[in-house]
């Protein structure tokens, strides 16, 4: 359960029973309401997890043909950041060692409100807010309310609780739940459904000393393997104290090519990438094209001539 309990509830929040600013906000399943805009709903959910984030979606059991339909084309299309309401202005956060926080601004392009709920994972996209106090990293404030076409501004802050390296950078996920009311564009009374929308982002935390990577995919190494059942591929090693985020890998060998699924290869670490089919590369020529992200989020490629053994 994504939203289930929160540490604190925001200013202009009425809950159920009287409850006060400062305690625990109920089950996402009991209704609350923020300036008489009520956010949740107990309806039946079905969580869809996918690389990007999570659409979490509830709706009356009595509409189920309608409710399997729309999960189906969830699950057919692809997942964007596009689809969040409230956007993450940048595609990473860079915490600098010697930073006593970040900040990192968030934007609701919609015409109406939303709750926003923060907290950090470790890659684990299970991690519940509840079970990240184990993280490093606390946002603050972790739930508040965005105003329609409002920005707001979320303090990151290192906490000291675990010990990072500091010969090289360690990498966190930030995650922003949206939650739309449930009383506005529909009529009292009818059958609703809610879809929240999670977003996700890295944070790297960067040791002081270890400078900027701005070199970083003109000294990555190249390398050929080959299995003993005639499978080859190709190795990427890193041997930086920085992390090499690719966003596209080419193979082009013998005239053929290659579009491989990329990954993060973790600092002073290597990753194999396995060529479809059995084709050996002990005598043959080609290049490979990796694209990094950088800092800023622009795309750098890098070509490398594929070695001969």
């Amino acid at each position: 359960m994504l939203l289930k309990r929160a540490r604190l509830i925001p200013r202009g929040i009425t809950l159920p029973g009287k409850q006060r600013l400062g305690q625990s906000l109920p089950p996402f399943n009991t209704p609350f309401r923020i300036n008489n805009c009520r956010y949740g709903l107990a309806l039946k959910r079905q969580t869809i997890f996918n690389r990007q984030g999570v659409v979490e979606m509830k709706m009356d059991t009595r509409h189920s043909a309608l409710y399997y339909l729309i999960v189906f084309l969830l699950l057919a299309l692809p997942a964007t950041a596009s689809w969040a309401s409230v956007t993450i202005l940048g595609s990473r956060i860079i915490y600098p060692s010697t930073a006593s926080s970040v900040d990192v601004q968030l934007k609701n392009n919609d015409a109406i409100p939303y709750i926003v709920q923060t907290w950090f994972d470790d890659g684990d996209m299970n991690t519940s807010p509840e079970n990240s106090s184990a993280m490093p990293f606390i946002a603050t404030p972790p739930v508040f309310r965005i105003q329609p076409k409002a920005g707001q501004v979320v303090r990151v802050i290192y906490n000291n609780t675990k010990k990072l390296p500091q010969d090289r950078e360690s990498v966190f996920w930030f995650n922003v739940l949206q939650v739309p009311p449930t009383n506005i564009g529909s009529d009292s009374g009818k059958n609703k459904m809610l879809v929240m929308l999670r977003s996700r982002i890295k944070l790297f935390y960067r040791p002081d000393g270890l400078g900027k990577p701005d070199n970083l995919a003109k000294k990555l190494q190249i390398k050929t393997v080959n299995k003993g059942s005639g499978k080859s591929g190709i190795v990427i090693v890193n041997p930086q104290p920085w992390f090499a985020s690719l966003s596209n890998l080419n193979v082009k060998v013998n005239g053929a090519s290659y579009n491989l699924d990329a990954d993060m290869i973790a600092p002073f670490s290597s990753q194999t990438w396995w060529l479809p089919g059995k084709r050996s590369l002990k005598s043959f020529s080609g290049t490979v094209t990796v694209t990094l992200v950088n800092d800023l989020g622009a795309r750098i490629s890098e070509s490398y001539d594929v070695p001969h053994h």
